[in-house]
């Protein structure tokens, strides 16, 4: 049974194609689809860097509400941030499932190591509550430079069960069950998860560090819930010091490999010219919606 809009409650809309001149993206398919290419969020560091980490949303938010941690990161991590939407969220349009947001997971990180010719060493994957679902998928199947997961479950079915009881978790299909995963992942990882959530509790966070097969350092923050928590002290400081004990440098050996090389068109909405207003593009939207 699919029960879509329960499991990926996307809010309204937190920004439209102009909110973030310079930093939307939209990265084209990498094999021949007649899907739109993929909005994403794209916040680069100042002085450069040797790394990129893809950030993959909660459920209840948007690239555009997820501006401020992404920013956080990279200013205190020195690395570039990218935010891949969701289906169905902010000015993506269509209608988010699991499959649909790994398929889309994985043409990011192919379009990434392919096109602009990263090392997939290089990419670091962050996936928060439902985002943990794709992020864990890359780490198994890419082998990314690192795998950092927030408040993560061990199966969709698994949340149901600890929110709704057994009987509910046998009304949804099975999907993201990381618990599965984890056993082929063996980049460097960290997990984070707060004792007082109350929405996916934190044994779900033991199950996955006790089944990685890398090395893997698991924090639980005892004043942290699922969506409350310290940007330094629960978050970018202890996963800092992770990566430096993993020996993961930021620094980029030099200065033409600081920035990522993204065609100047990706930064344009798809067929929409530089100059033509924004109704247009909001046709386009419509048209994909209905």
């Amino acid at each position: 049974m699919e029960l879509n809009g329960l499991l990926f409650p996307a809010p309204e809309p937190f920004y439209d194609a102009d909110t973030f001149p310079g930093e939307m993206i939209w990265i084209p398919r990498v094999k021949q689809s007649k899907k739109p290419a993929i909005p994403c969020l794209y916040l680069a560091c100042p002085r450069g860097s040797s790394k990129i980490m893809l950030y993959f949303h909660g459920n209840a938010e948007d690239v555009g509400l997820a501006y401020e941690l992404m920013d956080h990161l990279r200013s205190t991590l020195m690395v570039h941030v990218l935010a891949i939407e969701y289906p169905g969220y902010g000015i993506y349009p269509g209608e988010s499932s699991a499959n649909q947001i790994i398929k889309d997971a994985d043409n990011v990180f192919q379009y990434l190591t392919q096109e602009i010719g990263m090392n997939p060493r290089d990419i670091i994957v962050f996936g928060r509550s439902i985002g943990s679902g794709p992020a864990t998928w890359l780490a198994a199947e890419r082998n990314p430079g690192a795998l950092l997961l927030m408040s993560a479950y061990t199966s969709i079915r698994s949340v149901v069960k600890s929110i709704a009881g057994t009987l509910a978790s046998y009304l949804i299909k099975e999907r993201f069950r990381n618990i599965d995963l984890m056993p082929k992942v063996t980049c460097p990882s960290f997990i984070i998860h707060g004792q007082i959530d109350t929405l996916i509790p934190y044994v779900n966070s033991q199950m996955l560090h006790d089944n990685c097969a890398g090395p893997c350092s698991l924090i639980l923050p005892k004043e942290m819930d699922h969506n409350e928590f310290d940007f330094f002290d629960d978050l970018s400081l202890p996963f800092s010091a992770f990566l430096m004990q993993c020996g993961i440098s930021v620094l980029p050996e030099s200065m033409q490999s600081a920035f990522l090389n993204f065609p100047a068109q990706l930064f344009s909405p798809p067929d929409v010219k530089k100059n033509e207003n924004k109704g247009t593009w909001n046709k386009f939207l419509k048209l994909f919606s209905n």
